[in-house]
């Protein structure tokens, strides 16, 4: 062991630095910051000068990256709000500190860099145990941790950790087949189906949709690996793989717009305890296919809840939200009436749910994403009835998003900086009529309108060519597993704005910089001598 360890590092500080950051990325927000500052660290200290200039002279190329962390800057230097301003240089920090430390530190083999991959599995795996224990016995206040609450950084940015972690060890297993023994290959597909079954635990829609879109890529790439007499079934697979997430998607969006028909000239006026239901047909919100609004008798409502329920009918729930709202949810959700009838249908488990903020009884699978997506729809049929958007993920999305261009619209060529996208968000809400309020206010969350917001679309071109050209000029696109990087990082960024997030710069920036530099072929498993 000591003669491999030895081996493995070859008096290579800087691959040590690394190692430790991949072991913190999972796990801490804090020591991410003060481990990325080591490693740049490590990279200025190692080795003489005229090595590292001779390594900067071969590597210039992702020195391009920091033109973008200047870009921020110079928008700082034309804001007036400075205090805002920097506010962004910090955030985009990584653009500057991983580019400069991979440009002069030691070169890493193809064995070192296996196992700063092999290192992220054990961590994110640590992280894992660690969220589903958080999950399992944390609480915190009177209110227990949420699934997407769980692990120790945004279960967002942790999806995409889980998701290279997942095409390392699927291109692994691929480009190794032959080598590999069937005890390794089934403990390597034990691996991917821990990641990717704690990634469809978490219901991170964000994290699905970049998966689902870069094993698009994946399956090409195993199509050119196998011999032609399997490519017909891979070609079944790949259809499937792509055809079932769609059919699903339609089957829940189908079901939710199932909606029952109710005849306003022909609706029961009392119930059976003889007290006057309520139905407002003005308001089309349903859960599960009933309509919220119909066959409502508040009189009945407070009187029986208040004689099973510990949290009483007008309080506010731990959600923020007055139980009585919840409690109507929840009985449409079954199929119940509004009245003594229904709560008396209701169970202790329902109760407790009701009580707990839970809305409709769907979401109490837990171990199923039907409730993610159905939320989702909801969110979605709420915002169109109602152009209610506030504490709905998508319907805020898509305000996001509207005052995003809108602020395009009036700035297209050089954006409003890194100062007053705040202010210029306000403004486009309001201009905008959103139903929404301040204290929800935010970015678009989609890094390519926010690059727009702030740049114009001179600077959004010019931030993307700064991506894409040190990948072309390098060949690199024949990495594959940069390739699946790069794919689910594209598509994950339509959803949020990854790369102006403290996890997500520096998650992209290291292993961005990580595949562009180092040993190419570094796939295979082999016995030989790396370099």
């Amino acid at each position: 062991m000591k003669n491999y360890l030895t081996g493995l590092i070859n008096s290579n500080f800087f691959f040590l630095s690394l190692i430790l950051f991949v072991l913190v990325l999972p796990l801490s927000v804090a020591l991410v910051s003060v481990v990325g500052a080591l490693v740049l660290l490590t990279a200025l200290l190692e080795d003489s000068r005229k090595a590292k200039w001779e390594r900067i002279k071969q590597r210039k190329i992702i020195l391009l990256i920091p033109l973008i962390f200047l870009l921020y800057l110079i928008s700082t230097f034309f804001t007036l709000q400075y205090n805002k301003s920097f506010y962004d240089v910090q955030k985009t920090l990584f653009y500057l500190v991983f580019p400069l430390a991979f440009s002069m530190g030691k070169a890493i083999n193809s064995r070192q860099k296996r196992f700063v991959l092999y290192t992220l599995t054990v961590s994110s795996l640590v992280a894992i145990v660690i969220a589903v224990f958080r999950w399992k016995f944390i609480v915190l206040g009177d209110e227990s941790l949420t699934v997407r609450d769980i692990t120790l950084v945004s279960h967002i940015r942790f999806g995409f950790q889980i998701i290279l972690v997942i095409w390392f060890w699927a291109l692994f297993l691929v480009s190794n087949r032959k080598e590999l023994n069937k005890a390794k290959s089934l403990l390597i597909l034990l691996l991917i189906t821990i990641f990717t079954g704690f990634l469809l635990f978490q219901q991170s829609l964000t994290g699905i949709i970049a998966l689902v879109t870069s094993s698009v890529l994946f399956l090409y790439y195993l199509t050119t690996r196998i011999a032609s007499k399997q490519k017909t079934t891979i070609a079944i697979v790949f259809v499937g793989l792509m055809l079932a997430p769609i059919i699903y998607l339609y089957s829940v969006v189908n079901n939710f717009y199932d909606i029952e028909k109710v005849d306003p000239t022909n609706i029961e006026e009392f119930t059976t305890n003889g007290n006057s239901y309520t139905h407002d047909f003005s308001k089309k919100l349903v859960e599960n296919g009933h309509y919220v609004n119909l066959y409502i008798s508040k009189k009945e409502l407070k009187e029986e809840w208040n004689k099973v329920a510990e949290v009483k009918y007008d309080s506010i729930g731990i959600n923020g939200y007055p139980i009585k709202a919840t409690l109507i949810r929840y009985l449409t959700s079954k199929g119940l009436r509004k009245d003594a009838e229904g709560v008396k249908a209701l169970t202790a488990k329902d109760i407790e749910n009701i009580e707990s903020g839970m809305a409709n009884v769907i979401y109490q699978k837990k171990y199923s994403l039907y409730p993610r997506i159905y939320q989702t729809v909801w969110e979605y049929y709420v915002y169109s009835q109602t152009g209610y958007a506030n504490n709905q993920s998508l319907s805020q999305r898509i305000e996001f998003a509207k005052a995003a261009i809108t602020i395009i619209k009036e700035n297209w060529l050089l954006g409003v900086g890194t100062g007053q996208w705040k202010t210029a968000f306000a403004e486009a809400f309001k201009k905008n009529g959103a139903k929404i309020e301040e204290s929800n206010y935010a970015s678009s969350h989609n890094q390519y309108l926010n690059y727009m917001v702030k740049f114009g679309v001179f600077g959004f071109l010019f931030i993307m060519f700064i991506l894409i050209y040190p990948v072309v000029k390098t060949k690199r696109y024949h990495d594959e597993l940069l390739m699946l990087f790069l794919t689910f990082m594209f598509f994950a960024n339509f959803a949020d704005s990854n790369l102006e997030t403290h996890i997500g710069s520096s998650f992209f920036f290291f292993f961005y910089c990580f595949f562009l530099t180092g040993a190419k072929s570094y796939l295979l498993n082999t016995n030989s001598s790396e370099k």
